[in-house]
């Protein structure tokens, strides 16, 4: 009996496998979509008795989160340009505090407040804008993925279901790096690399979600050898 279950033990471990899917930038505009949600709310539910000034701080404050997830679409901010960035800021600001205090009214710049105040017709088709183009990103990660099982490496590509397989996984290379640490906050996103020994290219999963998990998960199942023969 113990040798049964010793049998279906390693069957079970024999078909273990972890599936990895690359997901594209625009997946970290949803803090733009989520914001845009609440101000819609706001709005729709006030109607004409908001205040147009509290609609202005709304507009102004989606504005300020689009900017930031435009910036962290279009570059990547590793820890070292990151932090640079930041002293940069504050360095700026201590100068600009400094010579204010030792030239008085001369740097005094009055500026006036931005008026960004979007219709609520304007929320709600961005909304669904957003969520059409979450709906693709998920249909596109179902299409397009990588499986990782002791035995081999597989990608399945495409509505027509291009595959690519690769034998001896066990010799595979596997590395994973976090290029962008906004991403890393928002999404716990990181690339994976797959170096195949059958296979003379490198191949990048780009933004895959709790990347860290993922990669212990392909160490173990990379490491676990499958047996051949079982004794019953």
């Amino acid at each position: 009996m113990a040798q049964v279950t010793e049998k279906k033990t390693k069957t079970k471990q024999e078909k273990k496998y972890i599936i990895i899917r690359s997901y594209p930038e625009t997946l970290f505009f949803y803090p733009s979509f989520i914001v845009g949600i609440i101000v819609f709310l706001i709005q729709f539910l006030a109607g004409s008795s908001l205040d147009p000034e509290v609609a202005n701080q709304w507009g102004t404050f989606f504005f300020a989160v689009f900017a930031f997830n435009f910036l962290i679409v279009a570059f990547d901010f590793g820890l070292g340009k990151t932090a640079l960035i930041a002293a940069g800021f504050i360095i700026l600001i201590l100068i600009v505090v400094l010579l204010q205090q030792q030239l008085g009214d001369m740097l005094n710049l009055t500026f006036a407040t931005p008026e960004i105040n979007m219709s609520t017709d304007f929320y709600l088709f961005f909304d669904l804008l957003m969520v059409a183009h979450f709906i693709l990103l998920y249909l596109y990660s179902r299409i397009d993925y990588w499986l990782i099982s002791p035995t081999e490496i597989y990608h399945h590509r495409g509505i027509l279901g291009d595959e690519r397989r690769f034998g001896n996984a066990q010799h595979a290379h596997i590395e994973k790096t976090t290029p962008d640490i906004f991403e890393k906050m928002l999404f716990l996103s990181g690339d994976i690399f797959i170096k195949p020994e059958t296979d003379p290219h490198i191949y990048r999963v780009s933004n895959v979600f709790r990347v860290d998990k993922k990669e212990k998960a392909i160490r173990g199942i990379l490491s676990y050898v499958p047996s051949e023969r079982l004794d019953v």
